[in-house]
């Protein structure tokens, strides 16, 4: 089902639930992510020095939040905030890194770290919470609206839904329904 508006959420009951391999799927992303999110804080004597040298990956874990950082924070906050998320994210990073770069003459400081740590700890601490508890109480669709859901749960209010953008975790929510209804 195609939306005119990606940020776009539907009524409650609207989407189906996961299943056990759609709940396991989103269970391992979210253990994946609170992985990165644990290596932030292990390195984060070494990163924050030196950002960029230090942890190999570096720029794999940059690709992740470029990619969905946007679907993260509007569907995770109900907000319709369009691409100013990553747009704001992406110039304040920039201008960081360019006074870094002007005060120790290096992107690789403090300067520039402490604030891409901050930045990469929010999203994967955002996004791997959001993965266990979708995989916990099976949310339907998009795994940003679990948190919304819950406390929704918690204060007897439907929570709104939100169609996957991830086409990957909407195929194996699909397949699975097929093979579970014929």
């Amino acid at each position: 089902m195609k939306q005119s508006d990606p940020w776009a959420l539907v009524s409650a009951g609207t989407l189906a639930r996961p299943g056990p391999i759609g709940r396991l799927f989103r269970f391992v992303l979210g253990v994946l992510c609170l992985y990165v999110f644990g290596e932030v804080f292990y390195y984060w004597e070494w990163t924050t020095a030196e950002p960029f040298s230090t942890l190999d990956n570096r720029f794999l874990l940059l690709l992740a939040p470029l990619c969905v950082f946007n679907y993260v924070v509007n569907i995770g906050f109900t907000k319709s905030w369009g691409q100013r998320p990553i747009l704001f994210s992406v110039i304040a990073l920039v201008l960081i890194g360019c006074i870094a770069l002007l005060i120790s003459g290096s992107f690789d400081s403090p300067i520039l770290g402490i604030p891409l740590n901050i930045w990469f700890t929010y999203f994967y601490g955002h996004l791997g919470l959001s993965f266990v508890l979708a995989a916990i109480i099976a949310t339907p669709g998009f795994e940003m609206r679990a948190m919304p859901e819950f406390v929704g749960k918690a204060t007897g209010h439907a929570s709104a839904e939100h169609h996957c953008p991830a086409g990957f975790i909407t195929q194996v929510d699909e397949w699975e329904q097929r093979r579970t209804s014929g």
